[in-house]
């Protein structure tokens, strides 16, 4: 894949105009082969924006079962509805982000001399959504561990939570470690990783200033 340096090199042997065709190559298969590079970075987070939402699709599906079969059980239909509230906003804001990078992402045509534009909306987007998602993470984490360990034992276990509080809060603990532990994960390499790379092709861009 060709570096901005190489792409910037074929466009100023020619008029010094980075709009013009060089070397066999014209504006718009630079462009292509560019956006191709920064495609190549988003695509990551393109991963986990349907990952995360075929997740939440089971975990409504779930709780709205729970809700159904437990309709008379009030504590639970609580919980099944609590947990649902929970999820709600974190999809609205996946789906916005998600909608708003894939529109970004299928523009036909930027132009050479706006490309920086358009990487620095890719990362604009990424960045807003991965400092959402860490934000809210810490209350969906705990309150979302918490909802789910109590369904189990109410449902699965004799006596349910109250009866077994020690394994509620065993439970519980090593549900919070464990998500966290795949979060981290899942962080560096679906926005750690396509933000860095991007910052360092609009860095290539300020070298060139």
């Amino acid at each position: 894949m060709k570096t901005l340096d190489e792409i910037r090199e074929q466009c100023i042997k020619s008029q010094n105009n980075l709009s013009s065709i060089t070397q066999g190559y014209s504006a718009e298969t630079l462009e292509k082969m560019f956006k191709k590079r920064v495609m190549k970075h988003t695509n990551k987070a393109m991963k986990y924006f349907w990952a995360s939402f075929t997740l939440q699709i089971l975990v409504y599906g779930l709780l709205s079962h729970v809700i159904i079969k437990s309709w008379m059980d009030v504590p639970i239909m609580l919980l099944g509805f609590g947990g649902i509230l929970l999820f709600i906003p974190f999809t609205v804001m996946l789906m916005k982000k998600f909608k708003a990078l894939a529109k970004a992402s299928m523009t036909q045509s930027v132009g050479i001399d706006t490309l920086h534009d358009y990487v620095l909306q890719q990362h604009t987007l990424l960045q807003s959504f991965y400092t959402f998602k860490k934000r809210y993470e810490l209350l969906l984490i705990p309150l979302a561990s918490a909802i789910g360990t109590i369904l189990t034992f109410q449902l699965f276990v004799p006596g349910g939570a109250l009866e077994n509080i020690n394994g509620v809060f065993i439970a519980f603990g090593l549900t919070v470690f464990s998500c966290l532990l795949a979060i981290i994960v899942e962080n560096k390499k679906s926005f750690e990783q396509p933000l860095k790379q991007l910052k360092e092709i609009l860095d290539e861009f300020k070298g060139k200033e």
